[in-house]
């Protein structure tokens, strides 16, 4: 009976000290005040949504961890005047906010203090301030994710509008993803307003290990001469498209062992090395880039270091190890090797078509070549590693020139380099993809020399459009256009090499087209504007497409519409 006593009592003592179990809730907040209050009284798994509106001079401080804290509907909060944000809980998910009219002067709009943090759908747009986003030094896998960061003032405070701090103890593991960066203003040049800047010359020696992926750069030339800029280590620039910005170009600054790969230049400064060691770019597509600018496809800039170095030049060594390894350059501007100061350098496998003007300037006495092929002037003398042949490229489903079925193929050179692996990244670096996805053969010598790979695998990736980037709200025109209802027709289907879409109307907003084949795989993919048609009509090219069946679907701002289109050659 004492034993069932003290078993009974102990239940009961139990239940009185153990503290209610407090549940998850959806909170609605319509003011800065109650949203700040419902972040310091949240619990784990809470949803805080704040009201549609514009919202004047906030100061929102998050401590708490494992929150959502978000508009009510994406881009429907507008946050103006002079907002200071700061993230310090952790797993915090910040979203669909608009910051388009506020000064915060030499201060940061957005600093994240914390670890695992989610920042999206969030819009910047000509607004006052020095940064409009910082991962404080020390944190580790935040993520800045379908952003669009704009029009940054010519005469706002100078400086990156994403700072990725770094820690010489704690690589950062964090990501930047399907974000945009357009139209920043100013003179251009090396003024430090660049979109993305990983570390300061100060940090060269830390461990980042950021990813840059999927974004899309657009005009950003005027802001800085940089794009991104690179000052650390291990860090990894990937599957981006940067356009419209022939004076800006993607910068290893100075950190050693960076990796850039299966990026698209097309109209825009390409890869400057500068001060920098160990760097490693391949399955790049460079067109028409560093043409008639400032900026050039490739750069290198020595930087002569002190004897004995110094804290404002540590360096004994610098362009030491670079390598440009199974690149495609169409009709390019100048590669400048630097002249003097390189060790070690290497082309391998990249292939250069040009009609005009030279490939190479400035040649340096450190760097060899092996398994490229040309058609044009290459510029310098080169004993061996060139071979003069026409690469047969094409312009292919992606949008870029490809390896064609006349191409040289199956013949690419082993003597590189091993590239780069950098410590829990899927960095690729054996070579097994080519820059849309596609594999390559395992062996080194049974590759396609160039960034692409003759073959009719899977792609997932491609030079990117606007309609696949940043917010979902600013995607597309915002006028509403209505495909269901509209008798839009194909002919001929079946087609051959070419078919017309047809409108009964003349469209009032783009449209999004994008071509799947039986397996679900994106084979083409463009935006038809208005001014695109002549009579209603749209004619497209599908000559390179196999006999079969596919899916044209078309998109607009919040409809979509599918039709068969048949190919019968």
């Amino acid at each position: 009976m004492k034993k069932l006593y003290n078993s009974l009592f102990a239940c009961v003592l139990l239940i009185l000290i153990t503290p209610t179990s407090i549940k998850a809730a959806t909170i609605n907040v319509s003011s800065i005040a109650a949203l700040q209050t419902a972040c310091n009284s949240s619990v784990a798994g809470d949803i805080i949504i704040l009201a549609n509106g514009t919202y004047q001079d906030v100061t929102l401080n998050i401590n708490k961890s494992n929150i959502v804290v978000k508009a009510q509907t994406p881009g429907g909060v507008f946050l103006n005047g002079y907002d200071d944000i700061n993230i310090n809980g952790n797993y915090i998910t910040f979203s669909g906010f608009q910051f388009t009219n506020g000064n915060i002067d030499s201060n940061y709009l957005i600093e994240v203090f914390g670890n695992h943090d989610i920042l999206t759908q969030l819009n910047f747009n000509g607004y006052y301030a020095k940064k409009y986003i910082e991962i404080k030094a020390g944190t580790i896998y935040n993520e800045v994710s379908y952003c669009n960061l704009e029009g940054k003032p010519a005469d706002a405070v100078s400086g990156c509008t994403i700072q990725i701090s770094t820690s010489a103890t704690v690589p950062g593991y964090h990501k930047i993803s399907y974000c945009t960066f357009q139209n920043y203003y100013g003179l251009g040049g090396d003024n430090g307003n660049e979109p993305v800047r990983i570390g300061l010359g100060a940090e060269y020696l830390n461990k980042s290990r950021t990813i840059v992926e999927h974004c899309y750069f657009n005009n950003t030339g005027l802001g800085d001469s940089e794009s991104v800029s690179v000052k650390c280590q291990e860090n990894v620039i990937r599957f981006c498209t940067f356009t419209n910005q022939q004076n800006a170009m993607l910068c290893f600054r100075n950190g050693d062992n960076n990796v850039a790969y299966s990026n698209f230049f097309i109209n825009a400064g390409g890869i400057r090395v500068k001060e920098a060691n160990n760097i490693y770019c391949y399955n790049n597509y460079f067109e028409n880039s560093g043409v008639g600018s400032s900026a050039d496809a490739v750069t290198y800039v020595y930087v002569a270091p002190l004897v004995p170095p110094t804290t404002a030049s540590p360096r004994s060594l610098n362009l030491s190890n670079i390598n440009f390894i199974h690149n495609t350059f169409y009709n390019c501007g100048d590669i400048d090797l630097g002249g003097v100061g390189a060790t070690n350098n290497t082309w391998a496998n990249n292939i250069f078509q040009k009609s005009s003007g030279t490939f190479y300037t400035n040649p340096n006495a450190g760097s060899t070549w092996a398994g490229n092929i040309y058609q044009g002037n290459i510029g310098i003398a080169i004993p061996s590693g060139m071979t003069s042949t026409n690469p047969f490229l094409v312009l292919n489903a992606q949008g870029y020139h490809g390896l064609s079925a006349n191409s040289p193929v199956d013949n690419a050179s082993a003597s590189y380099p091993s590239i780069l692996d950098l410590t829990n990244i899927d960095d690729d670096p054996n070579l097994l993809f080519d820059i849309s996805g596609q594999a390559r053969p395992a062996t080194v010598t049974l590759k396609d020399v160039g960034c692409d790979e003759f073959t009719l695998g899977t792609t997932n990736n491609h030079p990117l459009t606007l309609s696949e980037v940043g917010p979902s709200y600013l995607m597309l025109s915002q006028d509403i256009f209505d495909l269901v209802d509209l008798k839009v027709t194909i002919y001929p289907n079946p087609a051959t090499n070419n078919f017309t879409l047809h409108f009964p109307k003349i469209l009032d907003s783009d449209i999004e087209l994008i071509i799947f084949n039986t397996n679900g795989q994106i084979v083409s993919k463009q935006i038809i504007s208005p001014l695109d048609l002549i009579n209603s009509n749209k004619q497209l090219d599908v000559s390179n497409f196999l006999n079969g069946v596919y899916l044209v679907q078309l998109h607009s701002n919040n409809d979509s519409k599918t039709i068969k289109l048949v190919i019968q050659k």
